[in-house]
């Protein structure tokens, strides 16, 4: 009689469906992720290239970035094709875009307005790149899940951007 070790047991629960989500679909969001790291980085390295500030660079940098990266997400990630559906889709993920925007120009801001009080230059251009890379880190995983669950939502039900959090009774 065959016993099962620990990596053969089944995962039960929030946990065994999450890495189902993430064995599935994991490797396409990372590559979308990775596309979108590097456009974004390009742009804001373009933009402080030709003298564009470091927070508006950022902001331009990822409001473009953020186009390219849903229709990708949509389309390759989570195969829907069609009308993106407003309140299911549109919403979540430009509610996240607007979040990381919020969080990484206030970062570039805040970190630059310090680097000139502490050195008396200007935070070298690198930084801004890092500290956009770490503010849509922290949100990377959150939005995978959080988009996995709006994508796949019954459209009759009517959900809203964060009903998709807090209704347990769909099925993703």
């Amino acid at each position: 009689m065959a016993t099962e070790t620990p990596s053969d047991a089944p995962v039960d629960g929030l946990v065994g469906k999450a890495l189902g989500i993430i064995k599935k679909k994991g490797p396409k969001y990372s590559l979308v992720s990775v596309f979108n790291v590097v456009f974004g980085q390009s742009l804001i390295v373009g933009f402080q290239h030709i003298g564009v500030g470091k927070a508006a660079s950022n902001a331009l940098a990822v409001i473009i970035s953020a186009i390219p990266a849903y229709y990708m997400s949509r389309a390759w990630v989570w195969g829907k094709r069609g009308k993106s559906e407003l309140k299911r889709e549109v919403l979540p993920f430009w509610i996240f875009v607007g979040i990381g925007l919020v969080l990484s120009t206030f970062l570039v801001a805040g970190v630059n307005t310090w680097w000139k009080g502490a050195h008396s230059t200007e935070m070298p251009n690198i930084i801004t790149n890092l500290l956009n890379i770490g503010a849509f880190g922290i949100l990377w995983v959150i939005r995978f899940f959080w988009m996995d669950r709006a994508f796949h939502l019954d459209h009759h039900h009517g959900h809203g951007p964060l009903d998709v959090l807090l209704d347990e009774d769909e099925p993703v």
